[in-house]
C-alpha cells in the first residue's frame, strides 16, 4: 500500500513555472483519487458491506414481500363534530384492526393520496339515505385496499346497526401504486451510504495512520486537505456506482419504480454521502487503532439501522422513541431519498432533510479537524 502512495507522489518535485506547478498539482490530485479508487475496489470487506450486504437485503425482502402493497389499516375520519362522528371514531378505535386519524377533509384526503391512509370516511351530521357516509379509497390499492374497504364497511355496520341503516357511498381515488420494494430500496440505499461513510472510511483512515501513510504525506508537497478531498471524491464515485447497482437490482428483479427526478436523487445521495463521510472522519480522528474505529463505527451505525425507518415507517414506532429518532442522521437521509424515489416529489419536500445533513457534515468535519492526528502515537 505504501508503495502505491509513493508512486502517486513520484514526479511531484521542483518546477520552474507556475503553470507546470499547477499541472503537477492537478495530476497528483487525480492520481491520488485513482489510487483511492483502486484500494477501495481491492478491499473485499468494503465491497461486501457497501454492495453485497445491501443487495442481499433487497433480494431477500423482495422475495418475501414481492410487490405487495404496504398493508396498514390506517383510517381517516372527518366531518362535523357530533354524536355520529364520535361514535364511529370510538367504535373504530376499539378494534385492533384500525389506526384512526382525525382531521380536516382536505388533510385526510391528502394523506390518502400519499398512501398514508387506506380509507378516508367523511361523516355527515346525520347519516341517512340523503346524506350517506362517503368512503374514499385507493382504486389502485389491490388486495390490501379491498380488504381495508371490506373491514371498514363491516365495522361501520357493527357500530351503526347494519347495512340497511348505514348508507355508504364509495368513491375511488387514484393514488400512487406503491409496493413494498418501492418503500424498501431507498432505506437500503441510505444504509449502504451510511456503511460506506462511517464504517468504511473510519477504519480505512485509521489504518492509514497506523501504517504511517499520513506521516509520509506530511513530508511531501501534497497537502493534507487534498488527500482528504481525493479520498472523498473516490468514495463518492464508489457510493454513486453502488447506488446505481442497487437501484438496478430493484428495477430488474422486483420491478422497483423510481418516480422522481434523477438529478435530485443523485444530489440527495451526494449530500448524504458528505454527511456520513464526515462522521467517518470524526470517528477516525479519535480512534487509536483500526479495531477501536470499527467498534465506534458499529456503536454509531447499529442504532440508526433499526431506528431510522429503513425497514418500517418511523411513524409506527412508540411515541417515547420519537425524540431519539429525530436526532439520528440516517432518518433524514432515508426521508430525503423516499420523497423523490417513492412519491416523485421535488426539492420542496426534501430541503429540510438536506439542510440537516449539511449541518451534520459541517459539525462532524469541524470535530474531525479539531482532533486530527498525523501519527498513531500522538496524544
Amino acid at each position: 500500500m505504501l508503495a502505491r502512495f509513493d508512486r502517486t507522489f513520484a514526479g511531484v518535485g521542483p518546477v520552474s513555472t507556475r503553470d507546470s506547478l499547477d499541472m503537477d498539482r492537478m495530476q497528483s490530485f487525480w492520481a491520488m483519487v485513482v489510487a483511492n479508487l483502486k484500494m477501495t475496489v481491492r478491499n473485499r470487506q468494503a465491497i461486501f458491506w457497501n454492495l453485497a450486504f445491501p443487495a442481499i437485503f433487497i433480494l431477500i425482502f423482495g422475495a418475501v414481500f414481492g410487490n405487495d402493497s404496504i398493508s396498514s389499516f390506517d383510517v381517516g375520519v372527518t366531518g362535523p363534530d357530533g354524536p355520529t362522528l364520535q361514535r364511529i371514531v370510538a367504535g373504530l378505535e376499539s378494534s385492533d384492526s384500525f389506526t384512526v386519524h382525525t382531521g380536516s377533509e382536505t388533510a385526510e384526503l391528502d394523506e390518502l393520496n400519499n398512501n398514508e391512509r387506506q380509507v378516508v370516511l367523511v361523516i355527515p351530521q346525520t347519516v341517512d339515505a340523503a346524506n350517506p357516509i362517503r368512503m374514499f379509497y385507493n382504486e389502485q390499492g389491490g388486495p390490501t385496499g379491498s380488504i381495508a374497504q371490506t373491514a371498514v364497511e363491516s365495522a361501520l355496520y357493527g357500530i351503526l346497526g347494519g347495512p340497511d341503516s348505514v348508507p355508504i357511498e364509495g368513491q375511488a381515488v387514484s393514488t400512487l401504486d406503491i409496493s413494498f420494494i418501492d418503500f424498501f430500496v431507498p432505506g437500503i440505499l441510505a444504509m449502504s451510504i451510511m456503511n460506506a461513510g462511517v464504517i468504511g472510511l473510519s477504519t480505512a483512515f485509521t489504518s492509514y495512520r497506523e501504517k504511517g501513510i499520513l506521516r509520509r504525506i506530511k513530508v511531501t508537497p501534497f497537502a493534507l486537505w487534498k488527500f482528504i478531498l481525493a479520498r472523498i471524491v473516490a468514495q463518492m464515485v464508489v457510493i454513486l456506482a453502488t447506488s446505481a447497482i442497487l437501484v438496478g437490482i430493484g428495477i430488474l428483479v422486483w420491478g422497483l419504480t423510481v418516480r422522481g427526478n434523477i438529478l435530485l436523487i443523485v444530489g440527495v445521495i451526494s449530500v448524504g454521502s458528505l454527511a456520513f463521510l464526515a462522521i467517518g472522519y470524526a470517528i477516525s480522528s479519535i480512534a487509536r487503532n483500526t479495531e477501536t474505529a470499527a467498534s465506534y463505527a458499529n456503536l454509531v451505525t447499529f442504532p440508526m439501522l433499526f431506528l431510522s425507518g429503513v425497514f418500517f415507517p418511523v411513524g409506527d414506532m412508540p411515541g417515547w422513541l420519537q425524540p431519539v429518532v429525530d436526532v439520528l442522521p440516517l432518518r433524514y437521509l432515508v426521508d430525503a431519498l423516499r420523497e423523490p424515489m417513492m412519491y416523485g416529489r421535488g426539492i420542496g419536500a426534501t430541503w429540510i432533510d438536506l439542510l440537516v445533513l449539511l449541518g451534520i457534515f459541517a459539525l462532524a468535519l469541524a470535530f474531525a479537524i479539531r482532533f486530527f492526528k498525523w501519527d498513531a502515537t500522538a496524544r
